[in-house]
């Protein structure tokens, strides 16, 4: 105290008052005080939160807080999305209300974990405590073991446990997307109900990123997307934990059947109740005596409802899109890779393996090494359901393939013995697991991919089938299963491949390098006779001076590529009964000159068929200076009968004549694009 000074302090916990001075001469004076709190507000990282009382907290999207000594909040303490508070082990008390929102997160380091109410737990205030399902919760005690407690809501968006000690569940808990065990302690159930959600939104996943695991069992949810084929289909599953049987896949509401007769009978596919689960065994190629193809000999039914579903064998189940499978059992950390021990027998078609995805989590094929491919092909095939007994194979190695290296969790695929090898190994550890929700959607290559890359796509009806054609130093004509893609039949009939110089049909076909010299014949199949396109879906990289050419040997059409471009050819009934084994190729070469003379368009135009009954197509080049074509049909009185005009871009162009209205005879088809004028004659039946 001075002349004009005084200076009091206030018992602790006095918000307000009345302090009162007394002079000498008996004069006094009262003066109302009010304790002010700061309201903190953190909107970025690596901020720490001073002991002390505060009004408000707020941690705001970006925001990372960490309590720095004991907390008292008088008013409200809110973590928003994206925000994040490490409590630390200090204590957060006083008389605020407390709320995580959604998509927030909030770091317990208290042994009581998170209670709802009382002086217990890393939350202590006296408020109404709202602790969002959508929330992130990371258990990161260091000295002694956590229990969840019995303020975690039921369900959380992530639980994360770094402890080093084990964290107990207090009660029953549904993870919507990632649970993570990143501590040398384990998770233990505890006898409570702990379920990995999914559904169309995306699926839960298991994180293992150190030695710890789940100790207890885990339901483990697959939902089986229905965006190709919303009805029946044929699904190739794989069991993500251990103890199920094959009454597992009938959990999403598709009965299942299983028929042993199948396995034995000279015509399986007339069973009279025939199976709708499968497994495949290529050791039956050699003992199977029925009347299916190689390749399908190898599947085959299981005995029972009750017989045990090995973790990491797949299996192929009809069930009907958009419902959801429940497998319940322990799930592994497999700190050891889970190897898969594989054989070939000396049938041609033999050698396939149908392996399951090992984990509770999707499975990235293009983060496993190298060397734990042994004796076998680094390519993976997986089916893709598009009807009842229709869908495609999605091939994919080297980064090549529809550009999706991701394995669902739940998911089989085909893996392949090489060639000449009597067994194979393949191993996949921890480190192949994909480790983010947001990774689970499809994804491309990594970056701009510099590697010269044809990607042909045949269409049919309502079905499409795709073959990858790249360059890369090291790669060789004939097959390498480091490069390249065996062709695996799709059951819609309509394939298409390449044929390798050592007799392999591919999917993917990768060459050291395109030259001049560079034909990649073609191989085609269909289901019927019709229409039909190939299109150049993707093109890029070429080397310089090279355009790439599909050929028709069968009308002598040669086109041009460029991306987008679609070529539309006929298979007739006789000839959709074998694949089309001498028709297409794919080739690189020069450009061919513009047209710059009538003689020279009239020779560079091709007319296809000829004769023709229904259409014709007529290719024609790039002309300079033309930007359109008009194509006219006359007939022998001079008249014309057909008109057509369509854009002549730099890759030229082919026009479509709807011919089946006209009469029999021979016709003069005139071309004129710009100032250059050719004619051909056609003739229809």
């Amino acid at each position: 105290m001075n002349a004009t000074t005084v200076t009091a302090t206030v018992p602790a916990g006095a918000t307000s008052g009345n302090v009162t001075v007394t002079t000498p001469g008996g004069t006094s004076n009262g003066v109302l005080f009010t304790v002010t709190f700061p309201d903190l507000v953190v909107s970025t990282s690596g901020q720490t939160v001073a002991a002390g009382t505060y009004n408000s907290i707020t941690v705001n999207s970006g925001g990372v807080a960490t309590l720095g000594g004991a907390v008292t909040v008088n008013t409200s303490t809110t973590i928003n999305s994206g925000g994040t508070l490490n409590t630390n082990c200090q204590p957060l008390t006083g008389a605020a209300t407390f709320t995580l929102a959604a998509g927030g997160t909030l770091g317990i380091c208290d042994a009581a974990g998170l209670t709802a109410t009382g002086s217990t737990g890393a939350v202590q205030t006296t408020g109404t405590r709202s602790f969002s399902p959508d929330a992130s919760y990371v258990y990161n005690g260091s000295t002694t073991t956590q229990v969840t407690g019995a303020g975690l809501p039921g369900q959380v968006r992530n639980l994360t446990t770094t402890n080093p000690q084990f964290l107990t569940l207090s009660q029953a808990l549904r993870v919507a997307q990632v649970l993570t065990v990143g501590g040398s302690g384990n998770l233990v159930t505890n006898g409570q109900a702990l379920t990995l959600l999914s559904s169309s939104a995306g699926t839960a996943l298991l994180v293992n990123s150190n030695t710890g695991m789940v100790s207890g069992s885990v339901t483990v949810q697959r939902y089986l997307d229905g965006t190709l084929n919303a009805n029946l289909g044929y699904r190739h599953l794989a069991p993500p934990v251990s103890g199920q049987t094959v009454a597992a896949f009938a959990s999403g509401g598709s009965a299942q059947v299983v028929n042993p007769a199948y396995n034995s009978s000279p015509t399986p596919a007339s069973t009279p109740t025939f199976p709708t689960v499968f497994g495949y065994d290529q050791s039956r190629l050699a003992s199977a005596t029925n009347n299916l193809s190689a390749f399908d000999k190898g599947w085959y039914s299981p005995t029972s409802l009750s017989d045990n579903l090995p973790v990491g064998a797949g299996y192929t189940v009809q069930a009907t899109g958009g419902q959801t499978l429940s497998f319940t059992g322990a799930v592994a950390s497999y700190v050891m890779p889970v190897s898969f021990n594989l054989s070939r027998g000396a049938d041609p078609a033999a050698g396939w393996a149908l392996v399951g995805n090992p984990f509770p989590s999707p499975l990235d094929f293009s983060a496993i090494p190298s060397n734990q491919f042994s004796n076998v092909g680094q390519s993976m095939y997986v089916f893709q359901s598009s009807g009842q007994y229709a869908g495609s194979y999605r091939s994919y190695v080297n980064g090549v393939g529809g550009g999706n290296p991701l394995i669902g969790m739940g998911q089989a695929f085909f893996v392949r013995v090489s060639t000449g090898q009597a067994t194979g190994r393949l191993s996949i550890g921890n480190a192949s697991r994909v480790t983010s929700y947001g990774q689970q959607v499809a994804v491309q290559r990594t970056g701009a991919d510099p590697r010269p890359l044809v990607q042909l796509t045949l269409g049919g009806a309502d079905t499409t089938d795709e073959l990858y054609a790249y360059a890369q130093a090291g790669a060789t004509p004939a097959f390498d299963g480091a490069y390249d893609a065996y062709k695996l039949s799709n059951p819609t009939g309509l394939n298409l491949s390449s044929l390798s110089p050592d007799g392999q049909r591919l999917s993917v076909d990768g060459r050291g390098e395109w030259t001049a010299a560079t034909v990649l014949p073609l191989q085609v199949g269909v289901p019927t006779a019709g229409s039909y396109t190939l299109t150049a879906a993707q093109l890029s990289n070429l080397p310089a001076g090279l355009t790439a050419y599909l050929r028709d040997a069968e009308t002598g059409q040669s086109l041009a590529l460029t991306p987008g471009t679609s070529y539309r050819f006929s298979v007739s009934a006789a000839q959709a009964q074998a694949l089309l084994t001498g028709r297409f190729t794919l080739q690189f070469s020069a450009p061919a000159p513009l047209a710059t003379a009538p003689a020279q368009l009239a020779a560079q135009v091709s007319v296809f068929p000829n004769p023709a009954r229904e259409q014709a197509s007529v290719r024609v080049p790039a002309v300079p200076g033309a930007s359109q074509v008009r194509a006219e049909l006359l007939n022998a009185l001079g008249q014309v009968v057909l008109r057509q005009q369509a854009s002549l871009p730099a890759s030229g162009t082919t026009l479509t004549l709807p011919t089946a209205e006209l009469a029999a005879g021979v016709y003069v088809l005139r071309l004129t694009a710009g100032e250059t004028t050719v004619t051909k004659r056609l003739t229809l039946q």
